[in-house]
């Protein structure tokens, strides 16, 4: 058979050999962006070698994203903590081993560092000294108010004695009482972006219990912790909405349904949620059930016609990116491992817990008017530099 094919011109000899070059003696450390060549040099001179960036894969000695794992809260500036609540959840199970597949998927993504949308990376671990305080253990607790104030002793000490700022892991949305009350005792009313399917807005007289997954945010707003009116919820949808959404317009609660956000660009959402939160400190409490099905169906309480979890990132750099929105806290929440055989969802959360973490420790670094890298105790193995 006779072939026909007229070939394109070769590379020409001088680029040929450059490419050559490149591939016996350059490294990728050569090309990449400075601050993480920085990063991964400060890293790997660690005891003279440094974290494994590779691999997650038998590195339980690390915590949540890399982190070391510590319970020294005064040398650091935030403290990752899994509070295991489970007694709230509505209908399905397994919130209480949230923190635990969150933190275990929070390290197969192969590196401390990611590039921004602006070009630039973020490295968080250079920013702040980041810790995993690990899951704060209430078993044994079979009533659900001693085990919220178990989790409130432990947050005394991180936020209230320590100054550190707070990123838990659910666990199902009753943990989000206990930072938002921390901090609000810290700081002052505090204003919330809140990403859910649902109001979680219940009050005393609705259901006279005092901690449960619908009342985490008006407890505190009776107790003057947390200000409904810099409060903006974003992905509310279902069948209970019309029946258990007067609160929100009693406390004053700015609420986007979800057929509203998905048609709102993020940078347009992002805007609005600047103008209700303003330059006060704020929270940002991620219910997982905010997502569209596609993205989370590993939850409590599962609703279709969700948010997308590209539009939520999208819509929380915006915030950041504007550089007016006081962050000092946050949780991921709800996600129930059981339900999620492929872990498909608990990337998606552990991915968001990521870009908010990112987000928090650039906060730090604005806050302390310094870079306080974070110093791994052990070890590791070689890092790819």
């Amino acid at each position: 058979m006779t072939d026909n094919v007229e070939k394109h011109p070769p590379i020409p000899e001088e680029r040929l050999k450059k490419y050559q070059d490149l591939w016996n003696n350059s490294r990728s450390s050569d090309g990449i962006d400075p601050d993480v060549a920085r990063h991964l040099s400060r890293v790997k001179a660690l005891h003279g070698q440094g974290i494994e960036f590779l691999s997650g894969l038998n590195k339980e000695y690390l915590g949540a994203f890399m982190a070391p794992f510590s319970r020294e809260v005064e040398d650091a500036d935030i403290a990752v903590v899994g509070l295991p609540f489970e007694k709230s959840a509505p209908m399905n199970a397994s919130h209480k081993f949230g923190p635990k597949m969150i933190r275990e998927l929070s390290k197969n993504f192969m590196g401390t560092t990611e590039p921004r949308p602006d070009g630039k990376f973020d490295i968080p671990f250079d920013w702040a000294r980041i810790i995993d305080y690990g899951n704060v253990d209430t078993y044994g607790q079979y009533n659900l108010s001693d085990e919220v104030e178990t989790a409130i002793s432990h947050f005394e000490k991180i936020v209230g004695e320590a100054g550190c700022s707070p990123f838990t892991l659910g666990g199902d949305h009753t943990v989000s009482y206990v930072p938002i009350n921390a901090l609000g005792k810290r700081w002052g009313p505090l204003g919330c972006i809140h990403f859910d399917g649902h109001y979680d807005l219940v009050t005393y007289a609705d259901f006279p219990y005092p901690y449960h997954s619908g009342n985490q945010f008006t407890n505190n707003m009776q107790q003057g912790y947390l200000d409904p009116e810099r409060m903006i919820t974003m992905g509310v949808r279902g069948r209970m909405t019309a029946l258990v959404g007067g609160h929100a317009k009693n406390f004053g609660v700015t609420v986007k349904y979800a057929d509203q956000c998905r048609h709102t660009p993020p940078k347009e959402m992002a805007e609005e949620i600047i103008a209700v939160v303003g330059d006060g400190p704020t929270y940002i409490s991620f219910d997982v059930d905010g997502l569209d099905p596609i993205y989370n169906s590993a939850s409590s309480a599962v609703e279709p016609f969700g948010l997308d979890a590209n539009w939520c990132w999208d819509v929380l750099w915006h915030v950041r990116k504007s550089g007016k929105v006081n962050l000092v806290g946050a949780d991921v929440v709800e996600y129930a491992p059981y339900l999620d055989a492929s872990n498909t969802f608990g990337y998606v959360a552990a991915g968001i817990a990521w870009k908010i973490l990112c987000w928090l420790a650039d906060e730090e670094r604005r806050r302390n008017g310094e870079e306080r890298p974070t110093v791994w105790p052990q070890a590791f193995g070689n890092v790819t530099l």
